[in-house]
């Protein structure tokens, strides 16, 4: 359980926050506040210490800061620092629900372009399965693309070169 922030600095709405207060998250916890106040920087920053991914830290670099991103979380005693862009060790038991995951994991087809109406019946959850629905619909577009180029291919047979026989 994360028990503490204990400093969060030129990170996103983060200028330099030392914690001197504990602020334990449970197991199961939400983050909610008016926009603005810095959840997607929390959300990014322990998304980014789950999957040891430092370039989600960096990338939210806070506009105008002169000093680097600098973290310092503590989790059951133990200390978690990102400094000159990496961490010190990664905490991959936790997991971010958030807009980030939502978007890797779950195809609703809620983004309404055109290639988009026919799956929205579709529900697909887990990365594993929306990568594997995107591969489907690759191998969809192919096959309409053959049929099509076929379709174009017997419409220019003339009709009484095809005599009693069809197309297909």
């Amino acid at each position: 359980m994360i028990e503490q922030f204990k400093l969060l600095r030129s990170v996103g709405q983060f200028d330099y926050i030392s914690g001197s207060t504990r602020t334990s998250l449970t197991p199961f916890s939400l983050i909610y506040g008016e926009n603005g106040r810095g959840k997607t920087t929390l959300a990014s920053i322990l998304r980014s210490l789950a999957i040891n991914e430092p370039s989600i830290v960096s990338e939210r670099h806070r506009l105008g800061a002169t000093q680097p991103p600098h973290v310092v979380i503590e989790e059951e005693a133990e200390q978690y620092v990102f400094v000159n862009g990496a961490w010190s060790k990664s905490l991959p038991r936790l997991a971010v629900f958030d807009d980030n995951f939502v978007s890797s994991n779950v195809c609703s087809g809620i983004e309404l372009q055109p290639s988009h109406r026919q799956s929205m019946h579709e529900l697909i959850l887990g990365k594993q399965g929306v990568e594997l629905s995107s591969k489907l619909q690759g191998h969809v577009n192919r096959i309409e693309s053959h049929n099509s180029a076929l379709r174009d291919l017997g419409d220019d047979i003339p009709a009484g070169a095809r005599g009693p026989f069809k197309v297909d």
